[in-house]
């Protein structure tokens, strides 16, 4: 092979790779494996959202004190999660399950200690739940490159900060209008369910007494127990 066809050859290569879809450069993992990761993001997320819910009227009262320190927090999730799982959190495991536990501990300590001043000092609704969920999936996102990312949303009408729409947080995701059906339906069945070349995990997410108060001080009315949204994992498949 002559120089000229041999450059054209190498071009012709670092062609096709920048041409690679996403589906090419994303999909590392079976279906079953996908499951197990999309099943572990959930179980991660809501355990660690609900160790802060568990201590938010201390923030509110500004009272929390030792509570609110990163410290105390994660051993409140590891807690947890260990009751929910049934086996101790650990960072350990191999492929793209181990990766999503390796992100979500570095995101959850990062986020803890970003905003522990915040908790420390309190005050009405100054750390919410639904605040410290879409910091942690923002930094989980980051981590994780797009191999496996979390949303946290609602139907527009019922949000808070209008950047956590459906639309906002999957903006460039096939899943998005079946997300925005599921929300806007209300739909309040946990599924699991492969599209394509993505698996989904969909949690419907209830109201609580805090959620409640504090939407009301944004003029929504609602009630405990009510649809409050979803978590949703999606999982690049091959």
């Amino acid at each position: 092979m002559n120089l000229c066809r041999f450059l054209h050859a190498c071009c012709a290569i670092a062609a096709a790779f920048a041409l690679q879809t996403p589906l090419q450069a994303n999909a590392q993992v079976d279906e079953a494996h996908a499951r197990q990761v999309a099943v572990e993001l959930g179980l991660l997320v809501n355990e660690a959202t609900a160790a802060i819910g568990a201590v938010q009227n201390d923030i509110n009262a500004g009272t929390g004190g030792d509570k609110v320190k990163p410290d105390a927090l994660q051993a409140a999730f590891a807690a947890r999660y260990a009751k929910a799982a049934g086996k101790p959190f650990d960072t350990k495991g191999d492929g793209l399950i181990g990766d999503t536990r390796r992100a979500f501990s570095s995101s959850l300590n990062d986020t803890l200690t970003r905003f522990q001043p915040q908790m420390s000092k309190g005050g009405q609704d100054a750390f919410v739940p639904a605040f410290f969920r879409a910091e942690l999936l923002k930094r989980m996102n980051v981590q994780l490159k797009g191999k496996v990312q979390g949303y946290a949303t609602n139907r527009d009408k019922e949000l808070i900060n209008a950047d956590w729409s459906v639309d906002k947080v999957m903006k460039g995701s096939p899943l998005a209008p079946d997300v925005a059906r599921m929300v806007n339906a209300g739909d309040s069945a946990h599924s699991v369910k492969r599209s394509g070349d993505r698996l989904m995990a969909y949690w419907p997410m209830k109201l609580g007494t805090a959620c409640v108060a504090c939407h009301a001080r944004n003029g929504l009315a609602q009630k405990e127990g009510e649809f409050g949204g979803a978590l949703v994992a999606e999982v690049w498949v091959k």
